[in-house]
Order: structure tokens, then sequence, then C-alpha cells
């Protein structure tokens, strides 16, 4: 038996990478899934994989920076499972240039990606979470909302807005059982087809990440685990040296 036994879950960012491994950690305690993401075939591969643990697992495509396709996805997850538990706020977008070479349009999509759609998924599960008496979300921010990096400003302060986000959905949510933590991750990435480019302990493999959201999605239902800092012990992080 699973800790997370009958509940329900939405991923977004479900099609690869740290959704992908999350959904699989999900659905190992016992959740049902919803999977969310623009590529149909990733989702399916992530549906297959999670079919093993012997849960339900929906594949809904979904672009998150659509308000329109994000109201759907909720939508759907009702019809089908009736209830919502847990969401998942992982979907990003990362991109490297510089400031003065930075468009208004890439800054604004970056945003769309990074804290719009968090916004909006929140919003709704929210208003299902009230009704039906409590439920859980976990945003997928960034050690970029503590350290930034160089030529990703509209990254860096997407994550800085994501923990903003979480502090007031976790006060706003803490009358109605609702609970909202921010999980950062340092470098994550694939170890097994990056190891011979990269310094193993200065990368933590995506599931290394996902145990730690499912750590979160585990707690009871009166506990929060506000915010997390996850990194590899010799990431450039803490200090010089």
């Amino acid at each position: 038996m699973g800790q997370l036994d009958g509940k329900v879950a939405i991923v977004t960012g479900a099609s690869r990478g740290i959704g992908k491994a999350i959904s699989i950690g999900l659905a190992r305690q016992g959740a049902n899934l919803v999977l969310a993401a623009r590529s149909v075939a990733g989702l399916k591969e992530t549906q297959v994989a999670i079919f093993a643990y012997g849960v339900a697992a929906e594949v809904v495509p979904t672009d998150v920076t659509s308000e329109e396709q994000i109201e759907s996805l909720f939508s759907k997850t009702m019809e089908r499972f009736g209830r919502l538990d847990l969401l998942v706020n992982n979907a990003g977008l990362f991109i490297n240039e510089p400031i003065e070479q930075m468009s208004a349009e890439t800054w604004d999509h970056v945003l769309s990606v990074e804290l719009r759609a968090p916004f909006l998924c929140t919003r709704a599960a929210f208003r299902i979470m009230k009704k039906q008496g409590g439920g859980r979300i976990i945003n997928i921010g960034s050690i970029s909302a503590s350290r930034v990096r160089p030529n990703t400003a509209p990254y860096n302060c997407a994550k800085f807005g994501l923990v903003g986000l979480t502090h007031s959905t976790a006060l706003e949510g803490r009358p109605f059982g609702i609970t909202c933590g921010c999980l950062h991750p340092g470098i994550t990435g694939n170890l097994a087809l990056n190891a011979a480019k990269s310094v193993p302990d200065r990368m933590m493999a995506y599931e290394d990440t996902a145990a730690t959201a499912v750590y979160m999605a585990c707690q009871p239902p009166n506990v929060n685990i506000l915010e997390v800092i996850q990194i590899p012990i010799n990431q450039p992080y803490l200090g010089r040296g």
C-alpha cells in the first residue's frame, strides 16, 4: 500500500525530465495521475511507465500558456476522477540570452510559462480543493530564486515570483486545508546519459528531485513543507572554494 493510495494528482511538464520522474514517483505511492504537457508522445511514454504500478493515468495534452487549455485540463480531471488532491506545477522554460539582446516577446513568453501558468493552475486547483475540503500544491522552483545566473533574467525573476506565489497560496489556503510548498532543485539531469560530460557530484538525477517532491506530497494534511533547497554537494551555490 502506498501513502497516496486513491489520491489524484495533476503534474504539468510530465512528458520528460523532473516532471516524468515525479509522476512515476507519485504512482509508486498509489496516486492516480493526470499528465499534462505539449508532447503527446512524451506523455504516453510516462503513462506506460505509470501503468506498471497499477494506477490510472490520463494523458491531457496542454499548452500551459493557454488559459483555456488549463481550464480544460482541470475540467477533464474532474470529469474523470471527481476530485483533485495534488497539483505539481513543474512545466518550465529556460532561455539563455543577455538582457540587452532579449526581446520583450521572449521575456513575456518565459514568464508566461514559469509564473503565469503556475498561477492559472493554482487558481483552478484552489477552487476545486476549497470545495472538497483540502489539497496540496507543490511548485518546482529553482536555486535561481536565491542565486541568479547570468543571461537568464526572466527565468530568475519568474522563480523569485514563484516563491511569492507559493507563500501567498499557503497563506490563503490555510483556512481551507490547502497547503503549498516550493522545491528548489539545483542542476539535475539524466546521469546515465551525462556521465561522460559532467562531474557526477555536480549533478543530481531527476529521480533525486522527484523523491523530494514525493516526500513533500506524502506529508500529513496538517503539515506543510514550505520551501526546500536541494543541491548536488559540489554545485557552486554556497560560496567560493
